[in-house]
């Protein structure tokens, strides 16, 4: 019976729970650090014409949907190298030559179709474009 007793008492011991054990245990927990992340403005500063064209794709989209008015001056349009009548369209202000050459535009030297006809390019390519015109015939954009 005392052997009995012995394991019991053992067994008892061994489930009473140190405090300090588990204190030390809890003590040693990795420490997690945070940091303080600001939030991004709530408004983006707006982009300029300058800053938000892709002379690149300009370029592409010139080559396949611009260029085949624009290289002969094909009912009135304004050759890429023409620099004169690119700075009278440039003197309307960017925003204007962007919408006419998004929207169209008839004018004293002619007709332009909305993107230049092609209605699968998107908004931007056709300022892209413009933009490249322009840069092409060094005209600074205003």
């Amino acid at each position: 019976m005392s052997a009995m007793f012995v394991a019991t008492a053992l067994f008892l011991a061994s489930c009473g729970g140190n405090e300090a054990a588990k204190t030390e245990k809890a003590d040693a927990a990795p420490e997690v650090k945070t940091e303080k992340v600001e939030a991004a403005p709530e408004k983006a500063p707006e982009a300029t014409n300058e800053t938000a064209v892709n002379l690149e794709n300009g370029k592409v989209v010139y080559d396949k949907a611009c260029g085949a008015c624009h290289n002969p001056g094909v009912a009135g349009a304004a050759k890429l190298d023409d620099k004169v009548r690119w700075e009278a369209t440039a003197a309307n202000g960017m925003e204007t030559v962007d919408e006419h050459a998004i929207k169209g535009f008839t004018g004293e030297h002619g007709a332009m179709p909305a993107k230049g006809g092609n209605a699968s390019l998107s908004d931007q390519d056709v300022k892209d474009a413009v933009a490249y015109m322009l840069h092409t015939a060094g005209v600074e954009a205003k």
